[in-house]
């Protein structure tokens, strides 16, 4: 079952990488999660600031709580390989009305955005936004001539030189979330950082769609 999410993600996405290496990463992430509890402090996990209170998107509660630290320890473990200035992951937040937004469950480095608006104008403004709208990942492996071609705008943007958002899928195709990277230097993002980060987004499906819609699923491996 993993070969076949992970050829799918690589085909949807245009990606050329070693499919063994991103199942390597993938049952990585997977082990991570599965480790066990982690002492991480509750204010980090359940954080509140001036942009945004996850207690106000996700019910504070003990399972929820398991999957936010799952989440945060699978991204500092893919952090710790890699060389990246900023780490997000962000969940699409469930809406009836035109209010959709992506909002942050777990960061590592410099702090970014808290929460996203998903619209056509912050689309052109924020990757991750752009992903969360299409479905597609987005890599931009040079950003100041991205904001010159005018295909990224915003003064927030010349703190990085890199950028990649991945989209974090449901098994049907739907987008749960983003995994958004900022790098301090131009072409960042070798094929040896693409599977690491390609392999956190399939991993991070199963627990953001517990968060999100209350499905929990065993892993299946081969």
């Amino acid at each position: 079952m993993a070969a076949l999410l992970i050829e799918d993600y690589l085909q949807t996405q245009g990606l050329r990488l070693p499919p063994d290496e991103v199942l390597a990463a993938y049952l990585t992430a997977q082990a991570v999660m599965n480790r066990g509890e982690a002492a991480i402090d509750r204010h980090i996990l359940w954080y509140e600031n001036d942009e945004a209170v996850l207690a106000e998107h996700i019910e504070k509660n003990d399972a929820h709580e398991s999957l936010l630290k799952q989440i945060f320890m699978a991204l500092d473990s893919v952090c710790s390989r890699t060389g990246q200035q900023s780490a997000v992951v962000y969940a699409l937040m469930p809406s009836e009305n035109s209010d959709v937004r992506l909002v942050r469950l777990a960061q590592q480095g410099e702090v970014i955005e808290q929460q996203i608006a998903v619209t056509e104008e912050s689309g052109w403004q924020y990757l991750p936004s752009r992903t969360a709208q299409t479905g597609w990942m987005n890599i931009v492996n040079d950003v100041p001539q991205w904001l010159a071609l005018e295909e990224l705008k915003g003064s927030r943007h010349s703190c990085s030189q890199s950028q990649m958002s991945l989209p974090v899928c449901h098994a049907g195709g739907a987008v749960l979330g983003v995994v958004y990277v900022e790098h301090a230097e131009k072409e960042a993002f070798d094929d040896a950082a693409l599977a690491d980060w390609v392999g956190l987004s399939l991993a991070l499906a199963l627990p953001l769609q517990a968060l999100l819609r209350g499905e929990e699923e065993e892993p299946e491996h081969d």
